[in-house]
């Protein structure tokens, strides 16, 4: 008898979760998330996204991972207001997809050979910019003969802001680039509950500090005890701090290029838009490439 009522009860968990949640994470399958997305779960995600008339969608329903079936799920996550739009389904997302689209009916789970491609090859810079939407695309170019020869001396970085893109350049050619993350135009605040200009300035810097594991001396969380009391900008917090522990955010391989705190660093939300306080977010192995080839000095330009 408690056998079969722990059965019961096991089968009834398991149709509480949903269907999206007892799928793993679905996410970019590039190099530097390495994410198995599967057929069905993407299919029916797709399903999903376009029954929701308000999101427009209309993706094509074809089990791949892309970046129309990201943004689409960006948009969702927005919608619903969760935590971290940033196009990646995981536990969270999940829950919420599970919850929202629990009366749509999809169709049965069925059995795909995983083909997954490599990383395309470009013959030179010339070439990947005529295959890649430089705007949309999440993919890196780089020449690692030229990035052997970067010496700090011979590197100089561009950021354009229009396409959401890095470039490193060595000795005058570009050696690597990359999509990265700048300032929003209107950044809202969940605390204060206002948008701020959060724009990245444009002009020339130079990187003044390099620190490979740095920690935000003005975002981050407060803490008492083992539990999250407030979390974003230190300077806006108006409770009292007696008995609080602060934690700054991670900032790896951080490159600072203004006293006012704007600088490179690395992150996993990399997003195809403006999305940041104002610093430039970079892919953690183009943060760590990017890192190792300048040095104080190097000359870092941010242009539209």
């Amino acid at each position: 008898m408690i056998r079969t009522l722990f059965v019961i009860f096991l089968g009834l968990s398991a149709l509480h979760a949903g269907y999206f949640s007892k799928h793993n994470d679905m996410c970019d399958g590039n190099e530097y998330y390495q994410c198995e997305n599967n057929y069905n779960a993407v299919r029916n995600l797709q399903i999903a996204l376009n029954s929701d008339k308000k999101l427009g969608a209309k993706l094509k329903v074809d089990g791949k991972w892309g970046d129309h079936t990201k943004e689409a799920l960006i948009s969702f996550q927005e919608k619903y207001g969760l935590a971290k739009a940033d196009g990646w389904v995981g536990k969270q997302t999940k829950q919420k997809l599970d919850s929202v689209y629990k009366k749509v009916t999809f169709p049965k789970d069925i059995k795909v050979a995983q083909h997954y491609k490599g990383k395309r090859c470009y013959s030179c810079y010339s070439d990947f910019r005529k295959h890649v939407n430089l705007k949309k695309s999440y993919e890196v170019f780089e020449d690692k003969r030229l990035l052997k020869r970067a010496n700090g001396r011979n590197t100089k970085l561009k950021v354009d802001v229009s396409e959401q893109r890095v470039r490193l350049y060595v000795d005058g050619k570009v050696a690597l680039c990359s999509p990265c993350t700048t300032g929003a135009k209107n950044k809202f605040e969940p605390n204060t509950k206002i948008y701020r200009d959060k724009r990245t300035p444009k002009g020339t810097f130079k990187i003044t500090e390099k620190i490979a594991d740095k920690r935000s001396t003005i975002f981050g969380e407060y803490y008492r005890g083992k539990k999250m009391v407030y979390k974003g900008d230190k300077r806006k917090f108006s409770g009292s701090k007696k008995g609080l522990r602060y934690q700054g955010a991670s900032l790896k391989n951080w490159m600072r290029l203004t006293s006012s705190g704007i600088g490179l660093h690395a992150s996993k939300y990399i997003k195809r838009y403006p999305g940041t306080n104002g610093c430039i977010r970079l892919p953690y192995k183009v943060s760590q490439t990017i890192f190792k080839s300048v040095r104080p000095g190097t000359q870092v330009s941010i242009v539209n």
